[in-house]
């Protein structure tokens, strides 16, 4: 499993904007259903920072791109956006029920 994490800031003027577009996206993902990635956006509270976990199940390719309203979601961005985006990549050490793990909670 491949987990990512992403810190991106959000232009004041643009978080609800933000926002809107984050969950029409995820409206189409429900309907998609694309299988092997969990994928969650949260906003940090009384802040412009939104915070957003990938994660791909092992031997899955990322399928996001090839989603229409996904390609137009990152276009959207680029006008929002207060700077670059700040990706790292988790090492899951422990996990209950948040990461497609083998047993409902997992340590390793």
């Amino acid at each position: 499993m491949s987990v990512m994490m992403v810190r991106q800031n959000v232009k004041h003027g643009s978080i609800e904007e933000a926002e809107a577009a984050v969950r029409a996206l995820f409206t189409t993902l429900d309907r998609v259903r694309p299988g092997g990635l969990r994928y969650a956006s949260t906003r940090v509270m009384d802040s412009s920072t939104f915070v957003i976990l990938v994660e791909l199940a092992d031997n899955t390719e990322d399928t996001r791109p090839a989603i229409h309203e996904y390609v137009h979601f990152q276009e959207q961005l680029k006008r929002w956006v207060d700077g670059p985006p700040v990706i790292e990549r988790l090492d899951v050490v422990g996990s209950y029920n948040l990461f497609g793990t083998e047993r409902e909670s997992a340590v390793r």
